[in-house]
């Protein structure tokens, strides 16, 4: 389905970017960290940042892991993940890429905000289901669904469940001490060795 010209795109919000980028780079200290208690790096006798480098390349389970679990989602759902709004319609990121949902405009009933900065809903006219996502520039959103006819509730009597936002922070957090818990457990070395 062609949807035209890309309008807008809206990625997270500025609390989940903050949050994903201050536990991708605590783990990362974490990691860096961790190096100088590893056997083999002890025996080098060297502990210079470069040297950390060097046995990370030599050694690069722990990097790759760091990489692939904390790293990629991190700039995954914080920078890249979102909403974008075409000429024709809706792409909304509902988490991995074959996620994505088209919404042509003409099958949107009508849209709420939720919160005056960053969330609000859309409801389908052929499945009565309503998407709550959260946009940057709820202004500029709402232009482009009133240059296609969409009406919707502009009010402060938000509704909705607030808690995607926590969840999403509880989960960056969980993910972030389980990681952490491994590469101070040592796991990942004895696996890898």
């Amino acid at each position: 389905m062609n949807l035209g010209k890309k309008l807008y795109q809206s990625s997270a919000m500025p609390s989940i970017k903050a949050m994903a980028l201050m536990i991708s780079i605590v783990l990362f200290l974490n990691l860096y960290f961790q190096t100088f208690n590893d056997p083999v790096f002890i025996k080098s006798g060297l502990y210079l940042f470069q040297d950390v480098i060097k046995f990370h390349l030599f050694y690069p389970e722990e990097f790759i892991i760091y990489v692939l679990t904390i790293l990629l989602p991190a700039i995954y759902y914080g920078f890249i993940r979102g909403v974008r709004f075409y000429e024709k319609g809706i792409i909304i990121n509902k988490g991995l890429p074959f996620f994505n949902m088209t919404v042509p405009f003409e099958l949107i009933e009508k849209f709420e905000v939720i919160n005056q900065k960053h969330f609000m809903s859309i409801t389908r006219k052929d499945t009565e289901d309503d998407y709550m996502f959260s946009v940057n520039q709820i202004d500029r959103v709402l232009a482009i669904l009133d240059q296609n006819h969409i009406t919707g509730d502009l009010g402060s009597a938000a509704r909705g469940d607030h808690s995607a936002h926590k969840k999403l922070i509880l989960f960056f957090l969980v993910i972030g001490i389980l990681v952490s818990l491994l590469q101070y457990s040592g796991f990942i070395r004895q696996l890898f060795r």
